[in-house]
C-alpha cells in the first residue's frame, strides 16, 4: 500500500462552478470552438475544466482533459531532456553544436545553451517564405531534417552569437539531432527515458505520424486549404512539420509537468537555476511586463504575480498556454489553457480571468 500513488485533491465544488462559469463566458472572447483547463493551486487543489465545443456544428461539447499536440511547449520537455543528460555527465551546454553535429557550418559561438535559449543567430525555418505555402500545398508530407538545414544551415547567421535575441525553430530541430547523437537513441525514445517515464505521463508521446485514429482532439483553421475554409486540418497535418519535434500530451500531464520541474523531480538545482537564467528578449508582449526567455522557457520576472514562467504553443488546429507561478499569494499555481482552435496569439486574456477567481477565492 505504501508505493501506491496519493490520489489528486480536487478543488471544492463551489469554486469548480466559479472558475467553470468564468471559463464559458470567457470563452466567448477568446475567437476559439472549444477549450481545456487544467489547473493546480496548493491551496485550492486539482481542477479539470472544458467549455465549448469539439465539431463545427456544435452539437459534441469538447471533453475534459483531452489530448493535443502541444506545438511549441514542446521546447521546455526538450530543454528537460538536455539538462538531464548534462546531470547526467554526457554533455556541457557550453558545448559548441559542432562538437556533437560536426558537419554543421557553424562557428564555436553557437553552443547548446544558444541554442537553447535562442542566441545562437541561426535563422528560423519557419520565417523562410516558403515554409506556410509548403506546409498548404502537402499538409501530408513534411519536409525533412536536410530540406530544413539546406535552407537554414548555411554558416551565415542572423547576428553574432550572444549578441541579441531572436527565436529560432531552426535551433530546436539541431537540439533535436544532438539529443540522438548524445544520448545514442532516437529522440521519442530520448524524451521516453528522460522524462514521460520518469512522471509516469501515460498519455504524453513524440507525434511522427498524422492522426488517422482520431487519438487527438479536432483541431480547427482555415489556412489549410486554398478556399479559407474552417476545417478539423488533423487528419491531414503531419507532425513533422515542425522539425523541432512535436509532443502529444493532455493538459493535466503538462502541468503535471512543470510541476515537476519546478519541484526537483527532474531536476536537481543547479539544472534548475540554468534552465531559470534569463535573457531579455528585447520584445514587446501587451500581457508582460519584462519579456523574457531561459533554457526552452518563457518568463516575466516582474509580472503581477511575482515570477511567472511558462511556454506557449500554436500550430494549425490548436494554441496552448501553460505556466508555473512560484508565488501565487504564497503558494504555487501550474496551469494550462488547451484551445482547439488556431488563434492569433495565446489565450492570455483566458488565462488571466481564471487567475482573477483564483485571487478571490
Amino acid at each position: 500500500m505504501a508505493n501506491q500513488k496519493a490520489p489528486p485533491h480536487y478543488m471544492d465544488s463551489r469554486l469548480e462552478d466559479t472558475l467553470q462559469a468564468q471559463l464559458n463566458q470567457s470563452l466567448h472572447f477568446t475567437g476559439c470552438m472549444g477549450v481545456n483547463v487544467a489547473i493546480n493551486n496548493e491551496k485550492h487543489g486539482l481542477w479539470l475544466g472544458s467549455s465549448g465545443f469539439s465539431d463545427l456544428e456544435a452539437k459534441e461539447p469538447l471533453g475534459i482533459n483531452r489530448t493535443f499536440y502541444i506545438y511549441s511547449i514542446t521546447k521546455t520537455f526538450v530543454s528537460v531532456c538536455l539538462l538531464r543528460l548534462a546531470q547526467n555527465g554526457l554533455l556541457n551546454l557550453d558545448d559548441p553544436l559542432t562538437k556533437w553535429l560536426p558537419e554543421m557550418p557553424f562557428q564555436d559561438g553557437v553552443t547548446l545553451r544558444r541554442l537553447l535559449n535562442h542566441t545562437s543567430g541561426i535563422p528560423s525555418y519557419t520565417s523562410l517564405e516558403d515554409y506556410l505555402p509548403a506546409v498548404c500545398e502537402n499538409p501530408s508530407v513534411p519536409w525533412t531534417h536536410e530540406k530544413v538545414a539546406e535552407l537554414t544551415c548555411t554558416g551565415k547567421l542572423d547576428f553574432e552569437p550572444g549578441e541579441r535575441w531572436s527565436y529560432s525553430n531552426t535551433g530546436y530541430m539541431l537540439l533535436y539531432e544532438v539529443i540522438e547523437a548524445v544520448s545514442g537513441k532516437k529522440f521519442a525514445q530520448a524524451l521516453e527515458d528522460n522524462v514521460f517515464s520518469v512522471l509516469d505521463l501515460q498519455n504524453t508521446f513524440v507525434a511522427h505520424h498524422v492522426d488517422t485514429k482520431g487519438v487527438l482532439t479536432p483541431g480547427y483553421c482555415r489556412y489549410l486549404n486554398s478556399e479559407r475554409i474552417m476545417e478539423n486540418v488533423i487528419p491531414r497535418y503531419h507532425p513533422d512539420w515542425c522539425a523541432t519535434g512535436l509532443i502529444a500530451s493532455t493538459p493535466e500531464e503538462v502541468v503535471k509537468f512543470f510541476e515537476a520541474m519546478f519541484s526537483g523531480k527532474l531536476l536537481d538545482s543547479k539544472q534548475l537555476e540554468q534552465m531559470l537564467t534569463l535573457v531579455p528578449t528585447g520584445t514587446h508582449e501587451r500581457w508582460y511586463k519584462k519579456p523574457c526567455y531561459g533554457l526552452g522557457i518563457m518568463a516575466d520576472p516582474e509580472s503581477k504575480y511575482g515570477e511567472k514562467y511558462g511556454h506557449g504553443g500554436g500550430g494549425p488546429g490548436y494554441n496552448l498556454w501553460a505556466m508555473h507561478l512560484p508565488d501565487f499569494h504564497g503558494r504555487k499555481l501550474t496551469l494550462a489553457v488547451f484551445c482547439n482552435s488556431s488563434l492569433a496569439e495565446h489565450p492570455y486574456g483566458m488565462v488571466n480571468d481564471l487567475l482573477r477567481v483564483l485571487e478571490a477565492a
